[in-house]
């Protein structure tokens, strides 16, 4: 029998990937699958970027780069984290990735060890446990009320910050519940995390596809105390829709920064030099792209929350302030019969809505809240509304 290490063996393959690869494989088999699984938007890429990609390569920036980025993407990151969020940041103090799973792997893996602990508010991204977990430390997951909008409650961090807690995640907008911390939230949460010594890191991935008008507040603007051990993660994947150029960095303590790129060199190298030359663009460039995006998704958003509460056996109490998610509560559904046993949890119930509906969503196990499933709308309208009448039609079969 094959022996893997420990660690390797321990380690489910992601979630999401996993129910999009599925949806794949059916569609390949000519199965008409709709899918709502990926965390994918599905606009191509702006023209500014592709040129920017296209002039990179004409003038032979085709080599490898230093395996912390180019200086041109340093300083556009340096600027974008200024314009955007309010923060500075030197070149030394920023690493580029090929995307920001793999910062965020390189960071957490120089950081933390055997006997720490690290806090990961529930629901969470799915790859934010195996992270921690191949770093040798323990994820300390601390669940956020359906009935709090899923944010983390200040008391309740302050009791879950204990002797080994050396690290906490926080995601905002979030991945799967498209909930959004304001600025009196993150300013109660600053304050605890302030009289300790833990290291925070912040998932900006979905920052500008947010609801509510204004720009969302960055949790080392509204409390600086934090910077000095405080970590930026973000990519262009979804700003851009630029997943598949695999773009994305780090900033923090360069002391920090310096042992993930260390890491980086041992197990990926620098990232893309063409993707860096685009991101270059897409950083700095004009952002109309971006805005005319996040207006669409929020017409998304809108239909979506709609069709949703009016499925039998689903509730949306919270309506996603951003991302590209929602994450309905279907406990209504799990002890319905389905082939003569009860659905069980937010997995089964997916994997019965594909079978059965042909829509391919994801089940809210290993996001930590198995009574819930997750819902991309990261499509298009007719889509959506296609999907839905089938939901529809199933989910009143099922609660009959």
């Amino acid at each position: 029998m094959l022996k893997l290490n420990r660690r390797v063996a321990g380690i489910k393959p992601s979630a999401t990937l996993a129910a999009d690869a599925r949806a794949t494989e059916l569609r390949a088999a000519g199965v008409d699958v709709i899918p709502l699984a990926a965390g994918e938007p599905d606009f191509d890429t702006p023209e500014r970027i592709k040129e920017a990609a296209r002039r990179a390569l004409a003038e032979g920036k085709t080599k490898y780069t230093p395996v912390s980025g180019t200086r041109e993407f340093k300083e556009a990151v340096r600027v974008k984290l200024k314009r955007d969020n309010g923060l500075e940041y030197e070149p030394a103090e920023i690493m580029a990735s090929a995307g920001s799973k793999p910062a965020e792997y390189n960071v957490i893996g120089s950081l933390f060890d055997e006997g720490d602990e690290v806090i990961i508010p529930t629901p969470a991204w799915v790859s934010f446990v195996a992270m921690v977990q191949l770093s040798g430390a323990t994820p300390k997951l601390v669940p956020c009320a359906e009935s709090d909008g899923f944010l983390l409650d200040p008391e309740r961090l302050r009791r879950a910050i204990g002797p080994r807690t050396r690290g906490i995640i926080i995601n905002s907008p979030s991945n799967p519940t498209g909930a959004v911390y304001g600025t009196e939230e993150l300013a109660s949460l600053g304050r605890v995390l302030a009289e300790s010594d833990v290291w925070v890191m912040s998932d900006d991935a979905y920052e500008h596809i947010s609801y509510g008008g204004a720009r969302i507040p960055h949790l080392f603007e509204v409390e600086p105390r934090l910077r000095q051990r405080g970590i930026v993660f973000n990519t262009l994947s979804k700003t851009y829709a630029m997943t598949g150029w695999r773009i994305g960095f780090a900033a923090g303590p360069r002391e920090v920064i310096a042992a993930a790129v260390r890491l980086q060199s041992q197990n990926s190298g620098n990232p893309s030099s063409i993707a860096q030359a685009a991101a270059v663009e897409a950083l700095t460039g004009a952002q109309d792209e971006v805005h005319a995006m996040a207006a669409e998704f929020r017409a998304r958003r809108d239909l979506v929350v709609e069709r949703i509460r009016r499925l039998a056996g689903f509730s949306l109490p919270n309506v996603p302030a951003g991302a590209f998610y929602v994450f309905p509560n279907v406990s209504a559904l799990l002890r319905r019969q389905y082939k003569g046993r009860p659905i069980g949890d937010g997995d089964r119930l997916a994997e019965v809505i594909l079978d059965e509906a042909q829509v391919a969503i994801v089940g809210g196990n290993d996001f930590g809240a198995p009574e819930h499933v997750r819902i991309s709308y990261a499509t298009s309208r007719e889509q959506i509304n296609r999907a839905f009448d089938r939901l529809d039609k199933l989910t009143h079969e099922l609660a009959r």
